[in-house]
């Protein structure tokens, strides 16, 4: 389930990410990143399981964001997904918002 927040400038994610949900979710947040301006913060804390298929929609919705000229930020990020982001090195591709905090 996502949640709109700020009128596209924030959604929270709740649940899960996996096949089962991707698609639902996949076209919110693009409804969300058509909506506002700047970087979309996606709230990560209330989500169970992330699977493939929902890093997959991730990094396909980071690259929509960037061809509108926005991005995806993460925020509250599990840390068993943010260490299988940092270990295939998509955390380059979606940054968690306390890493860009500290840089």
């Amino acid at each position: 389930m996502l949640r709109l927040v700020d009128g596209g400038e924030r959604v929270t994610l709740v649940g899960r990410l996996d096949g089962q949900t991707v698609a639902g979710i996949r076209e919110q947040l693009h409804a969300a990143l058509a909506e506002g301006h700047g970087p979309l913060v996606v709230e990560l804390s209330a989500v169970d399981i992330i699977d493939a298929a929902g890093l997959g929609m991730l990094v396909a919705a980071q690259q929509k964001a960037v061809r509108a000229g926005r991005r995806i930020v993460l925020r509250g990020t599990p840390a068993r997904f943010a260490r299988l982001l940092r270990a295939t090195r998509l955390d380059r591709v979606l940054p968690d918002e306390r890493a860009l905090l500290a840089a």
